[in-house]
């Protein structure tokens, strides 16, 4: 009975922003007779040019938008908040139905390129974040949380360092306000720019999976550049994914070397985090769902994958539903005021690495990256 009542109470929220998702991207493939705002953009030739060609203005950056503005222009009640805060559950769904799109031999080829780039990159942000948080003087637990946000997969990274190093709440509240900071720009930036160099699909993916900060503004972005079809899955997501989820798996690794470095062993205050910081509780455990798609897909259990299978166009369409939900909600919980507490020595210096980050991948990407997989 009690589980009931927990399930109902999420209920709401979810149906808003499964509304938002159906406003956006319309819902003909589930019968209902709208075909989105991003449809009406399209029908126009000035609009198409401007708000989707250059702009990428399609239904996953229109959700976004609309999500923050509903979570910042209105004091949502609790028991719409406790439905939203489901959003990052359903683009996990949403990554391990993305398992599909892969067979072990792509993983094999994408992911050694992916894990040489990805750990330079994880190493070179760790050491200049921790160097430059040093040079300002910065706390070093603080530098340290903030070197894992810029450096790996940020917010999760955050709170998964913040206990391993002793990390004060304010401390984990500047980083988190400092990263989602640099992702809302990233969100809107990395599309028009990718669009003015006429990057290819793959080279975008590779750009975003390495230079973005965050899993969620990853997927956000190569969808928002490339969202492909049912019979053609976007060639961004897809790349960009594998280099996502590359430097996720890091994450344990990181954590256990920041804590090595971390000289503090004092018994925690009241205002610290404490969590259990085990490496198995690091683990991102949805990767082994992940995982078992593509071992589905690669034994053709899910039917053939060129032209698609039923079953495969089906689980597209899932999942993109799942993406245009998840990024929904995550446009809610992004908060103007929690941005606002992001200032001083780690606004400064979060912001040094992030653009560090991504400039130097853009030229990696352009200099040693093909258009094509």
């Amino acid at each position: 009975m009690h589980q009931n009542k927990n399930v109902l109470k999420i209920v709401p929220g979810i149906l808003l922003m499964f509304a938002i998702a159906v406003f956006t991207m319309g819902g003909q493939d589930i019968g209902i007779p709208w075909p989105g705002l991003e449809a009406y953009f399209r029908s126009n030739p000035i609009t198409q040019k401007i708000l989707i060609d250059i702009l990428r203005l399609n239904y996953i950056l229109l959700s976004i938008i609309i999500g923050m503005l509903i979570g910042n222009l209105f004091t949502l009640p609790d028991w719409i908040l406790a439905g939203v805060s489901t959003s990052r559950l359903f683009i996990k769904l949403g990554v391990i139905l993305l398992g599909s799109l892969y067979s072990f031999v792509e993983v094999a080829q994408l992911g050694v390129t992916a894990i040489i780039l990805v750990l330079s990159f994880v190493i070179m942000t760790l050491v200049f974040t921790l160097w430059l948080g040093k040079k300002t003087g910065m706390d070093p637990a603080s530098a340290a949380v903030l070197a894992a946000g810029t450096a790996v997969c940020g917010v999760s990274a955050i709170v998964a360092t913040a206990p391993a190093v002793r990390a004060k709440t304010t401390d984990v509240v500047f980083s988190i306000a400092t990263v989602l900071s640099f992702g809302v720009v990233s969100i809107f930036l990395f599309p028009v720019i990718g669009n003015f160099l006429n990057l290819s699909p793959h080279q975008f993916g590779v750009w975003s999976g390495t230079g973005i900060l965050s899993s969620g503004q990853v997927l956000a972005v190569c969808l928002i550049y490339d969202p492909g079809t049912a019979n053609h899955a976007s060639v961004s997501l897809k790349t960009g994914e594998i280099y996502n989820l590359a430097r996720v798996l890091f994450l344990p690794f990181v954590v256990l070397a920041l804590a090595a470095l971390s000289s503090r062993s004092a018994r925690l205050p009241d205002d610290h985090i404490n969590i259990h910081t085990g490496l198995w509780s690091k683990f991102p455990v949805f990767v082994l769902g992940f995982l078992i798609m593509v071992f589905l897909t690669s034994f053709g259990l899910l039917g053939q994958n060129s032209p698609p299978s039923p079953e495969l166009i089906t689980i597209r369409k899932l999942y993109n539903w799942f993406f245009a939900i998840g990024l929904t909600g995550l446009g809610m919980q992004i908060s103007f005021s929690e941005l606002r507490k992001a200032g001083g020595k780690p606004l400064a210096v979060g912001s040094a690495a992030a653009l560090m980050k991504a400039v130097l991948a853009l030229i990696v990407v352009m200099l040693f990256i093909s258009e094509n997989p």
